[in-house]
């Protein structure tokens, strides 16, 4: 997993949750061929950011792996907050049947991406196992679900402690008697600097900025640009307006929302201090430059 988070969740006024964007620029090499189209222009930026930065696949299996050692039983029905073009949701149904997904996003646009390239690739009775709905994830739309799910850092956008708090309330409610809520937390040092990598996935590069980060309130800006061989780019395909929230903030929160445990959960790593897909529970860990992990909270 690379340490971005999915679709670009803007703060909009009355604290809406969209993954709406600013708009993209098109930047193409000098003295290339009149005519030809530039592979940015040609590109597709949720697939690009799909590629990029999701893994869904390993998120789905962490996720049920997790509820069944909490819980002792398969997990059903998950709830994918801020659920942008539905490509988790897609995968937990596909992986098993009787899965049901709900994915909540307020972006039209990312939703009808994500039921023409994710939904409507799943058979006629897969597809009917999931529903969108295009509303704030703080109306708490939808059935009670096992898991509820607010992944790569989505609810970043939430910038005050009582809008965060609120958020998380409504999780609760939204949840069944033995349910989980699952988010992903990302730290170290790095994560609080002025930053940029590059990812090179073959046929483009991935870079994640982290352009500004202020430490007196922890609001922080980041972009992701895709670069091509051509030479053209798109610069801010996505762009995220954020206030960056630290475990033991997040786990307060969680607390007082009504949650009656919290889990900051750690992964394995190996000989090599790869990561190898298990966590564990640590009392607790030495900070590393960047990380990223989980966080489990018992309804």
């Amino acid at each position: 997993r690379r340490l971005t988070p999915p679709l670009p969740l803007l703060q909009k006024k009355k604290i809406m949750t969209d993954s709406s964007t600013g708009t993209p620029t098109i930047a193409a090499r000098r003295g290339r061929s009149a005519g030809r189209r530039s592979k940015a222009a040609a590109a597709d930026r949720h697939a690009l950011y799909e590629r990029s930065v999701q893994d869904v696949e390993a998120d789905v299996e962490t996720m049920a792996r997790l509820y069944k050692r909490f819980r002792k039983r398969d997990a059903v029905v998950l709830r994918e907050d801020f659920c942008g073009t539905a490509a988790l949701s897609t995968e937990w149904v596909k992986a098993k049947a009787g899965r049901r997904a709900v994915g909540v996003d307020l972006h039209g646009p990312t939703l009808a991406w994500g039921r023409k390239h994710n939904i409507q690739t799943l058979d006629p009775e897969a597809q009917q196992r999931i529903e969108l709905h295009q509303a704030n994830v703080l109306d708490g739309i939808g059935p009670k679900a096992d898991i509820t799910c607010a992944m790569n850092f989505s609810y970043f956008i939430f910038k005050r402690r009582a809008d965060l708090c609120a958020y998380f309330r409504v999780v609760r409610r939204g949840l069944k008697k033995d349910g989980l809520f699952m988010l992903d937390c990302w730290g170290g040092p790095e994560a609080m600097m002025p930053d940029e990598n590059r990812h090179h996935l073959g046929d483009f590069i991935y870079r994640w900025e982290q352009a500004r980060f202020d430490p007196l309130t922890h609001e922080m800006l980041c972009h992701i640009h895709f670069d091509f061989p051509d030479g053209s780019s798109i610069e801010r395909a996505f762009s995220y307006d954020w206030r960056f929230w630290t475990v033991p903030e997040l786990r307060d929160l969680l607390d007082e929302a009504g949650f009656t445990k919290v889990h900051a959960l750690w992964e394995k790593t190996d000989a090599k201090g790869e990561g190898t897909g298990a966590f564990y529970e640590p009392r607790r860990v030495e900070n590393q430059e960047a990380w990223w992990t989980y966080l489990v909270a018992e309804r």
